[in-house]
C-alpha cells in the first residue's frame, strides 16, 4: 500500500517489539556535504581546546533543603557560568518542584577521565540519575579502524563513555599510515566489561552558531516556557523518511506513534524533497523525527526517481524558526557537537520552541526506537529514556555493527524534560485505551490474548502487515466472557512484523508482534 504525503496514524499502545526485530542491516548513513567537506579531526580539536588541570567549584547543593527522591547534576563551563545563574537558578527551582536533588558545579579544564570521576564520585554519593552539561566541557573520543567495514578509519566524540561509569575503556590503539597499531594516543579504541549506563548524559553547546551566552540565556527561557505551557503544540509528530528508508517507512512511524497517537509519515520517494520538508516545518510539530543523508552542515534528499538531490541547510533551523519542540536526527554527524554551526545544535538553538535533540556524533543513529518511546509513553524524562533504550542496545553485548551504530548517539537540550509535557496527565492521555493484554510468542507466530473490558461486545480483531494490507479481520463478542481470550495465529505468514488492532466503539489498542 502507497500513501500520499501525510497518513494519520491512530495508536494508542504499542507494548510488544523484540530487540532484533529491526534489522541491523538497514541501509546505511552516509556523509552528504559538499565535495571535499570532512569533519573535524581529535587533534583539531584538542588544538583549539588545550587540555588543562581541572578546577570544581560546587554553586548549589539541595541536601539542606528537603528530602527528594532523585538526583541530578548540572555542570557548567566556568567562563559563562556567571552569566547563566538566574537561567540556571530557575531550572534547578523547577527541578526541585519535580523532586530532584540537584547538585550544580562551575567546571574549568579538566581531562574526560577526570569528569568522569566526578560523575563516579556523584553516582557513588548521590545515586544521580544524570548529568547536564553545559558550555565547552571536556569531551572523550572513541575510534575504529573500517566503519561498518565500508568506510574505513572513524573517530568521534563520545558521551556514552561518560554513562557507563564502571566500564573499561582503554587507549590501546593508534592511527598510523592507515591503520590502527599499538601504541596510545588519547582516543579510546576499547571498551568491555559492564559496559551497560549508569547514567545518561545530556549536552548544552552552541559551538559556532552565535553568541554562546546569548543562546543559552534564550534556550533556559524556552525551556521555562516549555515547563510552564507557554509554548504548547497540539501533540502530534512528523516522520520525514527519505528513500533509502521508504521500506522502514511504517515501522519508523509505528514507533513514533507510541508517544503521539497523531504521528503523520511522509516517505513517497518523489515528495521527499528538501522542499517539502520546509513545507512540512511550517505546521506545529512536537516532535519531527528525520531519515535523511545528512552532514553537519544540512541534510541531503533524493528526488526525480533518485537521480538528482537537494538540501536542507542546517542555517535554516534558525532562519525557518520551526514551530517543533523535539526532534529525533536519523542524520549522519548531524549532531557533532565539536563541529562549528553543527545542525542538531542549531535546531535546539534557534529562537522560540525547540528544546530537545537525539542524533549521533558520527556515521550512525537510532535504531530499535520502540524502548525509547515506549519509555517517553510512561511519562519518563528525555534523559530516563535515553538510558533505557541504550541500556536494552548493551544488555547482550555489542556487536561491531551495533557499536558503528549506536556509540556515536548524542543527547542535546535538557534531559529532564517530558515530550508529553511536565504535568501530563496519562491517565487522561489514555483515556480511550481498550484494555488488553497479549503473550506473543515470536518462534511459531502464534499470540494469546484477553481482553479485560467487562463491557467489551463486539471488539474488531485485525491483523495487517507493515504495509498496512489486512491479512484477517472478524469480530468477537466478550460482553460475557471476561476476559475474553482469542488466539492470533500467524504461522501461515512469512517472518515480519506483524500490527494487531482492536477497537470497541471508541476505544482502540495497537500492538506489534514479531514472527520470526
Amino acid at each position: 500500500m502507497k500513501i500520499k504525503n501525510f497518513i494519520l496514524l491512530f495508536v494508542f499502545t504499542i507494548i510488544f517489539k523484540l530487540a532484533d526485530a529491526q534489522d541491523i542491516n538497514v541501509n546505511l548513513l552516509k556523509w552528504a556535504g559538499p565535495e571535499g567537506s570532512r569533519v573535524g579531526t581529535y587533534k583539531e580539536w584538542q588544538s583549539s581546546h588545550p587540555i588543562s588541570e581541572l578546577s570544581i567549584r560546587s554553586i548549589y547543593n539541595s541536601y539542606s533543603k528537603r528530602d527528594f527522591n532523585k538526583a541530578i547534576t548540572i555542570m557548567t563551563e566556568y567562563n559563562i557560568a556567571i552569566y547563566l545563574q538566574t537561567s540556571i537558578n530557575q531550572l534547578i527551582e523547577k527541578l526541585e518542584n519535580e523532586g530532584y536533588y540537584v547538585l550544580s558545579y562551575e567546571i574549568s579544564g579538566g581531562t574526560p577521565e577526570a569528569l568522569k570521576t566526578l560523575l563516579q564520585e556523584l553516582y557513588l554519593n548521590y545515586n544521580i540519575e544524570g548529568a547536564l552539561l553545559i558550555g565547552n566541557l571536556p569531551i572523550a573520543w572513541y575510534q575504529i579502524e573500517d566503519d561498518y567495514y565500508v568506510y574505513g578509519y572513524a573517530e568521534w566524540p563520545i558521551d556514552y563513555y561518560f554513562m557507563d561509569l564502571d566500564g573499561l575503556w582503554s587507549d590501546n590503539l593508534m592511527y598510523v599510515s592507515n591503520s590502527l597499531i599499538y601504541g596510545m594516543d588519547g582516543i579510546y579504541d576499547t571498551h568491555s566489561g559492564n559496559i551497560e549506563p549508569e547514567i545518561y548524559i545530556a549536552r548544552l553547546m552552541p559551538t559556532g552558531i552565535g553568541d554562546d551566552i546569548a543562546l543559552l540565556k534564550n534556550y533556559f527561557k524556552k525551556d521555562l516556557n516549555y515547563r510552564n505551557q507557554n509554548n504548547n503544540i497540539e501533540h502530534r509528530a512528523l516522520v520525514f523518511v527519505d528513500d533509502d528508508w521508504e521500506f522502514w517507512a511504517y515501522e519508523y512511524a509505528y514507533e513514533v506513534a507510541i508517544l503521539y497517537p497523531e504521528t503523520y509519515l511522509t516517505y513517497e520517494i518523489n515528495e521527499t524533497r528538501a522542499t517539502n520538508y520546509r513545507q512540512d516545518l511550517d505546521s506545529s510539530w512536537v516532535w519531527v523525527s528525520v531519515f535523511a543523508h545528512s552532514w553537519p552542515g544540512g541534510h541531503s534528499f533524493y528526488y526525480d526517481n533518485r537521480n538528482h538531490t537537494d538540501f536542507y541547510y542546517a542555517p535554516e533551523y534558525t532562519s525557518q524558526n520551526p514551530n517543533v519542540n523535539f526532534y529525533n536526527f536519523f542524520a549522519c554527524s548531524f549532531a557533532r557537537y565539536t563541529e562549528s554551526g553543527y545542525g542538531a545544535g542549531r535546531a535546539i538553538f534557534n529562537q522560540d520552541h525547540s528544546v530537545g535533540a537525539i542524533g549521533s556524533t558520527k556515521t550512525g543513529s537510532m535504531l530499535n526506537a520502540v524502548y525509547f518511546y515506549s519509555s517517553l509513553a510512561q511519562g519518563k524524562t528525555l534523559g530516563q529514556a535515553y538510558k533505557d533504550w541504550f541500556s536494552q542496545i548493551t544488555s547482550d553485548g555489542i556487536s561491531f555493527d551495533e557499536l558503528c551504530w549506536f556509540y556515536g548517539m548524542t543527547l542535546l537540550g535538557d534531559p529532564t524534560l517530558k515530550p508529553l509535557g511536565q504535568n501530563v496527565n496519562l491517565t487522561d492521555y489514555n483515556a480511550n485505551k481498550l484494555l488488553v493484554s497479549v503473550y506473543p510468542n515470536p518462534s511459531n507466530g502464534i499470540t494469546n490474548l484477553k481482553i479485560n473490558n467487562p463491557n467489551a461486545k463486539d471488539v474488531t480483531i485485525e491483523i495487517t502487515d507493515i504495509m498496512g494490507k489486512t491479512l484477517y479481520k472478524y469480530y468477537r463478542n466478550c460482553e460475557n466472557s471476561i476476559p475474553c481470550e482469542e488466539i492470533i495465529n500467524l504461522t501461515d505468514q512469512p517472518a515480519g512484523i506483524y500490527i494487531l488492532k482492536l477497537t470497541n466503539g471508541d476505544k482502540y489498542s495497537i500492538f506489534q508482534l514479531l514472527k520470526q
